[in-house]
């Protein structure tokens, strides 16, 4: 049972400086110890606790956030799903219009980042809690001032008049907890709100899971515009749909890896993909990799077209050439030699290793238990099927 009569009061104890002081000072603390000590006056500890583990999710992924004085961050698991700052920023170069609607408000991460172009910015927001603390933290992150509105999205979409941009993330959780990752899964439904999509966009954007089937997701929602397959430093985070309804062409795939170091794109359609002639050919003096954003979306012959790059086997997806291909969209390795028990102690003298494993028997433990390797070191060891369906192991050094 909760210990407060009402939100608002709740609120008021996640802001005292006594709960703000404990939560700085026990932010490296083991939360399960912190559960069972005495609570000082004025700090709930299952509270405490949670925005404990809220900041440690938040520090990378949302620094304005963990930095600004008096921000309430939602629950761990809300933190988990949202986007990151980075990734929000990146939507900036794909919605337009007057008024945003975020249908799936959470935390209010993408429609703070989105609002400075909008005229008008609507968070809309099923649980009022989540909808409270967005009205909070609104005041103290944005120069706008959003409008808060604590209700369903379909019932919301229902009654809304006139024309919207809208932005939709759908719950990916089912009522046993576990990921889903079909539209239909999900919640809400977004092919149950397509009706009303049409009738009221202007523009819909889709926030999928990571694992989602694109082809799928395409069939699905017919009017696809566009698909951005998007990753942080290679770590594929989101898939997101953008739908115009007076669109009837193939959906162009953008592919973006964005890093410390600059972003990584690559575009290309399904019937480019079909298409497109492969050469296979054994490893030569490089080896490349494609950013998980290319793998997810599929762009395996398209790929090597566009760098005229042979590919090592049908299902290895690992690229190779003579010479050095610049501005390549992944990780490129300078082949040093072929591996075996005999010369494992040659090409690692000091028994580490980064092991890669693609379309290989073996996983990247097993490799490394067979050949008594450790993580680290500068030498890659990169195990494959090659193109005469035999396997290899390839002593290499990352370029760059």
């Amino acid at each position: 049972m909760s210990p407060f009569s009402s939100i608002s009061e709740r609120l008021q104890a996640l802001v005292s400086d006594a709960f703000k002081t404990f939560v700085k000072e026990n932010e490296k603390s083991d939360v399960n110890q912190l559960l069972l000590r005495k609570a000082p006056k004025g700090v709930d500890l299952k509270l405490a606790a949670d925005q404990i583990l809220s900041r440690r999710k938040a520090k990378d992924k949302l620094p304005s956030w963990y930095t600004r004085e008096n921000v309430i961050l939602p629950p761990p698991l809300s933190i988990e799903q949202s986007s990151s700052e980075r990734t929000a920023e990146y939507k900036k170069s794909i919605l337009k219009g007057k008024h945003l609607v975020d249908l799936t408000g959470g935390m209010g991460v993408d429609l703070l980042t989105l609002s400075s172009q909008f005229d008008k910015a609507t968070h809309v927001e099923m649980d009022e809690w989540l909808s409270t603390v967005f009205d909070h933290n609104s005041k103290l992150l944005s120069q706008t001032s959003p409008e808060v509105v604590n209700q369903k999205a379909e019932d919301f979409l229902e009654s809304f008049v006139g024309k919207a941009t809208f932005f939709i993330d759908p719950a990916r959780r089912d009522t046993h907890k576990k990921k889903v990752f079909l539209f239909e899964d999900c919640s809400p439904n977004v092919i149950e709100l397509m009706p009303q999509f049409q009738e009221k966009a202007e523009q819909v954007l889709i926030k999928a899971a990571p694992m989602i089937d694109i082809t799928l997701g395409i069939k699905q929602l017919h009017f696809v515009k566009e698909v951005h397959v998007v990753s942080l430093n290679n770590e594929c985070k989101e898939v997101l749909f953008l739908l115009d309804f007076d669109f009837e062409k193939e959906p162009e795939i953008h592919c973006v890896n964005l890093t410390s170091i600059g972003d990584e794109t690559f575009s290309f359609d399904m019937a480019s993909e079909k298409e497109a002639l492969v050469k296979y050919d054994s490893a030569q003096s490089y080896l490349y990799e494609p950013n998980a954003s290319i793998r997810k979306a599929g762009a395996f012959k398209t790929i090597a077209s566009k760098y005229g790059l042979s590919k090592i086997a049908p299902n290895t997806h690992l690229y190779t050439s003579q010479g050095l291909i610049d501005n390549f969209p992944g990780r490129v390795f300078k082949v040093v030699g072929e591996v075996d028990k005999k010369n494992i102690k040659k090409h690692f003298p000091d028994s580490k290793a980064n092991v890669i494993s693609k379309n290989h028997p073996l996983t990247p433990e097993q490799i490394k238990k067979k050949f008594k390797l450790k993580d680290g070191g500068e030498r890659f060891l990169i195990g494959f099927r090659n193109e005469k369906n035999g396997t290899q192991l390839l002593s290499c050094l990352k370029t760059g």
